[in-house]
C-alpha cells in the first residue's frame, strides 16, 4: 500500500486540517511534490488573505449615506 502524502480531516461546520508528508523520493516526483506543496501553501495564503479582509471590513464603522431633502 502506498503511503499517503496528504491527509485531510474535516467535519461539517468545523475546521479543515491538512497534513502534508514529504516522502523520500528523487527526481521528477520530488519536484512535482514540491510544486504541489507550494500550490497548497499559496491556496492557504489566499484563504488567510480573505479572512484578514473580512476582519478589517468588520472593524471599520459603517458610513451613513447622506441624503438631501428639500423642504417647501
Amino acid at each position: 500500500m502506498a503511503e499517503r502524502v496528504f491527509e485531510v480531516e474535516h467535519e461539517t461546520g468545523e475546521e479543515i486540517v491538512i497534513r502534508i508528508k514529504i516522502p523520500k523520493l528523487s527526481g521528477v516526483a520530488r519536484g512535482h511534490l514540491r510544486s504541489a506543496h507550494k500550490e497548497g501553501l499559496l491556496a492557504l495564503r489566499s484563504l488567510i488573505d480573505v479572512a484578514i479582509e473580512r476582519a478589517e471590513r468588520a472593524e471599520k464603522p459603517k458610513e451613513r449615506k447622506q441624503e438631501r431633502v428639500e423642504v417647501e
